[in-house]
């Protein structure tokens, strides 16, 4: 015979073994947007390393800095012979916000096709009609 202990337990594990599920299902169901975000920041503060050698800023006073393409930079920088150097880092203002680029389209006449060995599979297989992709997978 059952015992009322046993049936609470019982019931326990189903709660909570559905809640996981539920939950398990919520974090997949969604599609991610790839929005705008902003440059990713770092600081630096007096007695700490120099992020680089070549930089020369106010050293008394903490800074919020973050990286740019070569030459764009708003931070003095000095090659170790004294000569001036092209910033690549900026610091002490609003970082800009940066859009993700667009995924690379397929090239054209190219079917849809799930290659071989990934997490989900559609049909058909890319090697099965003879689409090398992604490239160097399809033994010949």
């Amino acid at each position: 015979m059952i015992q009322m202990s046993e049936i609470r337990r019982l019931t326990k594990v189903a709660v909570v073994a559905a809640a996981v599920g539920a939950a398990g299902l919520g974090v997949g169901a969604g599609i991610a947007a790839a929005g705008p975000y902003t440059a990713p920041t770092t600081q630096w503060c007096p007695g700490q390393a120099l992020p680089f050698q070549e930089i020369r800023w106010d050293m008394s006073v903490c800074h919020t800095y973050f990286t740019v393409p070569f030459g764009q930079g708003n931070v003095r920088m000095v090659y170790p012979d004294g000569s001036a150097a092209d910033s690549f880092i900026s610091a002490d203002i609003t970082p800009p916000e940066l859009t993700p680029s667009a995924p690379q389209p397929l090239p054209p006449g190219t079917p849809f096709c799930s290659p071989r060995g990934s997490l989900i599979i559609i049909g058909p297989i890319c090697d099965e009609i003879g689409l090398d992709m992604p490239p160097g997978s399809l033994r010949r």
